[in-house]
C-alpha cells in the first residue's frame, strides 16, 4: 500500500478529471462465484472510477458492473485500498466496454 508523507503534497497522475459521484450498482466477477454483491461508485472519469464495497476483489479481476438505469460497465480491478473504517474497502477500476461501446476486441462466436 501506497503512502503520502505529510511534509509533500501529493502529485495528481490522473489522464482524466474525476467527478465525485454516490450511485449504487450491482458488482459480479466473471468467473469468481462473489454471490450478490453491491458497491457504490465513489467518483468517476473518462477512463475509470473508485469504487466502495465490502466485497474482496483482486487486482486484474473483470467484473460486470450493472446500474439501476439501462447502463452496464465491464472493467478491471487495478488497485485496491486498505479497508476504511465500516469494513468498505475502496478499488481502482478500468474501464473495458461501457453501454455498449467497448474498449477491446472481445472474442464472442
Amino acid at each position: 500500500m501506497r503512502t503520502i508523507s505529510p511534509s509533500r503534497p501529493a502529485i495528481e497522475k490522473r489522464r482524466h478529471r474525476r467527478i465525485p459521484l454516490g450511485l449504487t450498482l450491482d458488482i459480479q466477477a466473471q468467473g469468481q462465484p462473489l454471490g450478490r454483491c453491491r458497491g457504490t461508485i465513489a467518483d468517476l472519469s473518462e477512463g475509470g472510477m473508485s469504487l466502495r464495497t465490502d466485497a474482496e476483489l483482486e487486482e486484474g479481476m473483470c467484473i460486470l458492473l450493472t446500474l439501476d438505469a439501462p447502463l452496464t460497465i465491464r472493467g478491471e480491478i487495478r488497485h485496491s485500498l486498505a479497508a476504511e473504517p465500516g469494513g468498505l474497502r475502496r478499488y481502482g477500476v478500468r474501464f473495458h466496454m461501457v453501454d455498449g461501446r467497448s474498449r477491446f476486441q472481445e472474442n464472442r462466436p
